[in-house]
């Protein structure tokens, strides 16, 4: 694939991501889908708020561990400057005092990095732990109304025949998004300087990955699922993304359950419409902004 190519996948993506979190806002706009999911949220913020001040020490000195593991690892690979280098050598009877001096000075730099990557670390691990609780509250708490509310700009998805299912294929949807939950975050901390970055991103997608199933349940095989989430992949990273931006937003952030639920219907539907467009033939037009 080329750069060009690959920039075009991503922008796609992207704007993909916009329009499904633009549904879901449209979708979410109903009294009680709003009181329901704000107070979701201010369930999930006050818990984990509670469970940070009471063990704040536990997780600091965790994330420093982490932070500690991070920096060390990309200072060896030398993907962190240190203006010096890390090596203690020189240390003569001309140079013993500038190579002390200059370990020195490299270790408190990289004390300095990890203090900030700690703090960086405790934030995004608070942010995470919410927006990963309020989805796993959120399919007993709003999925219903919000997939029925999708469903209604999407109708012939439900009048249509469910294609044969695909045993092999099927039950790769349903491990999948497990096994990266249980793996993926380890395979991402192996990998030196961006694993944190790689973690987010994973985190991102397994938290709309997962309510795809919800979402398409009797309306789709476990095939017919897998497919529409091939279509849908980079646009899911995306639109997971935007859900942890937003949920740093004040008073926007109480809509963050009713946002995941609907845009996650939203990926899903309109992924399956690509999966049954022929291949070689135009997609049909994809559902837009509904006019008020």
């Amino acid at each position: 694939m080329t750069l060009k190519t690959r920039c075009q996948s991503i922008g796609s993506a992207f704007g993909e991501a916009m329009t499904c979190l633009a549904l879901a806002l449209r979708s979410s706009l109903r009294p009680g889908i709003v009181m329901r999911s704000s107070l979701l949220c201010l369930l999930a913020f006050g818990l984990w708020s509670w469970l940070f001040y009471n063990h704040f020490e536990l997780i600091s000195i965790a994330s420093g561990y982490l932070s500690l593991f991070i920096v060390g690892g990309g200072a060896v690979l030398g993907f962190i400057p240190t203006g010096g280098g890390l090596g203690l050598g020189g240390v003569g009877a001309g140079g013993g005092f500038t190579g002390v001096a200059s370990g020195a000075g490299v270790l408190g730099m990289l004390l300095i990095y990890a203090a900030l990557l700690t703090l960086a670390v405790i934030v995004l691990l608070y942010l995470s732990l919410i927006v990963l609780s309020i989805r796993l509250a959120l399919r007993w708490v709003l999925m219903g109304s919000l997939r029925q509310r999708a469903l209604q700009q999407y109708p012939h998805l439900t009048q249509q025949t469910r294609g044969s299912a695909k045993l092999l294929s099927g039950a790769r949807y349903f491990v999948a998004p497990w096994l990266g939950l249980g793996i993926g975050p380890l395979v991402c901390l192996l990998v030196p300087v961006i694993n944190g970055a790689l973690l987010i991103v994973l985190l991102a997608y397994l938290n709309v990955r997962f309510l795809t199933a919800p979402a398409l349940s009797g309306i789709a095989s476990g095939s017919e699922q897998l497919q529409a989430v091939r279509q849908q992949r980079g646009a899911m990273i995306f639109f997971g993304l935007l859900i942890f931006l937003i949920a740093l937003v004040p008073v926007l952030n109480l809509l963050v359950p009713a946002l995941l639920g609907a845009g996650s219907c939203h990926l899903a539907y309109r992924g399956m419409e690509r999966a049954q467009s022929p291949a070689g033939a135009v997609c049909a037009p994809q559902v837009s902004l509904p006019p008020l």
